[in-house]
């Protein structure tokens, strides 16, 4: 009986050496929460990196980590989404309005016929002499 690919890939994952970029996200990981929390207290990334790696919290260069950083902390997809103030309006006796118009770019006026010499390949013959 052949066993199926998950059962496979498993066995695979276990027979495989981890890679220098597994241990580094490994590694990552086990201090994200730590970074968080000094992101959200207002410290540079690099300042935070430079004091793990002095540290030997992480073992990898900054380029890395920044990019760990970006990925897995700052995400916009992990983030919760903003909630935009509402404004409430008192109904008195009006008629609702509708929604505002959205704000418009300014408006391209379309570029006038080129001036100056137009070359025609089929000549007027009333303009030849």
């Amino acid at each position: 009986m052949t066993k199926s690919y998950p059962e496979q890939l498993a066995e695979w994952v276990k027979r495989r050496e981890s890679t220098k970029r597994d241990k580094n996200l490994v590694a990552f990981l086990a201090v994200r929460d730590d970074i968080k929390l000094a992101v959200d207290a207002g410290y540079a990334v690099k300042t935070i990196w430079a004091n793990m790696h002095e540290e030997k919290r992480v073992a990898f260069g900054y380029d890395t980590f920044l990019n760990y950083v970006n990925r897995h902390i700052r995400d916009k997809s992990t983030r919760p989404a903003e909630v935009l103030p509402v404004r409430l309006t008192v109904d008195r006796g009006r008629p609702e309005s509708k929604a505002a118009p959205q704000k418009q770019g300014p408006k391209v006026k379309a570029p006038d016929a080129p001036t100056g010499f137009t070359f025609n390949s089929q000549p007027d013959v009333k303009e030849l002499i």
